[in-house]
């Protein structure tokens, strides 16, 4: 088993306005518990594999600066942990932007008696995340520095000029679309995060936050099961794959 201490950052502060209405996505019933909760034992499960597991030094969700109350019900009510996992879980106020979110809690975490060798972010609306990105994404942060998953982009993309109109075609064979969890070396991430911050930078992911201010972020291969859940009919599309 990994020895290090891997620290997991999930993401569930938004307001899923694109979902309509009146529960977030992150607390929407999936199977036998909640898209958060799914999401949560996926990498309980994994930490806990006897031969490529890791040390789960804390599990962390941003939750809605309103409070943590639905959060918390969306993981207890349909998730039973075991040991001491429950000790490890943490809830912290997230921000009006995801980066800033992510901040926070990377701040917690800076701040905890334990101290992360390894982080990973991840969204809470991804709940089919499996063990085999998860052990590559830590295998990458550990050996790069960052890793991310990302899959081959299929439909065609073109650049847009502010007319409406083509202004570059862009080869597929170059091109990616990213998941998470995204995996980094904590302090140099903590570093990125702290300079953004200075710098009053606003990016759309971690991996864009790492690349500006560390260095490289090696791609390890995604998974088209693991799908965001985003707009109305995504949950039922991601239990048929």
């Amino acid at each position: 088993m990994n020895s290090k201490n891997v620290a997991i950052i999930i993401t569930a502060a938004g307001n899923s306005t694109r979902m309509g209405g009146s529960v977030k996505k992150e607390y929407m019933p999936l199977g036998n518990g909640t898209v958060l909760s799914k999401g949560v034992a996926a990498f309980v499960c994994a930490s806990q594999h006897p031969k490529l597991g890791f040390n789960l030094s804390h599990l962390v969700i941003t939750v809605p600066e309103d409070g943590s109350m639905g959060a918390v019900e969306a993981v207890s009510a349909f998730f039973s942990f075991q040991g001491d996992i429950q000790e490890k879980v943490h809830y912290v106020k997230g921000s009006e932007t995801r980066q800033h979110s992510v901040y926070n809690a990377m701040t917690f975490l800076k701040d905890s008696e334990v101290k992360p060798d390894i982080v990973l972010i991840h969204d809470g609306a991804r709940p089919f995340v499996s063990s085999r990105i998860i052990f590559d994404v830590i295998s990458a942060a550990e050996q790069d520095g960052a890793g991310v998953p990302g899959i081959p982009v299929v439909d065609t993309i073109k650049e847009i000029s502010p007319m409406g109109v083509v202004a570059r075609h862009i080869p597929r064979k170059s091109l990616v679309a990213v998941q998470t969890p995204q995996g980094f070396d904590f302090s140099r991430l903590l570093y990125a995060h702290m300079q953004a911050i200075t710098d009053g930078k606003e990016y759309t992911d971690d991996s864009e936050i790492f690349g500006e201010y560390c260095g490289i972020v090696k791609i390890v291969p995604g998974d088209v099961k693991n799908i965001k859940i985003t707009y109305p009919g995504d949950l039922e599309r991601g239990m048929n794959l």
